[in-house]
């Protein structure tokens, strides 16, 4: 038979893993969202050099 000291012992490591598994969790949705970010702005920051380059050169085409 169990006593009440190790029943709460045993209580407080489950809560610790359950804790730790909702911490992993948290940076792992974290870290995919960083991810996603990062190349959602890498896509932009491209897409902006194009349009510079063609505003540069219709610019140049035209002669202003």
């Amino acid at each position: 038979m169990k006593t009440r000291g190790a029943i709460l012992v045993e209580e407080v490591l489950l809560l610790l893993v359950a804790i730790a598994l909702i911490s992993a969790f948290a940076m792992t949705v974290t870290g995919v969202v960083q991810s996603a970010v990062g190349q959602i702005l890498g896509f932009r920051n491209a897409t902006n050099n194009i349009l510079n380059g063609l505003v540069d050169a219709i610019r140049q085409l035209i002669g202003v």
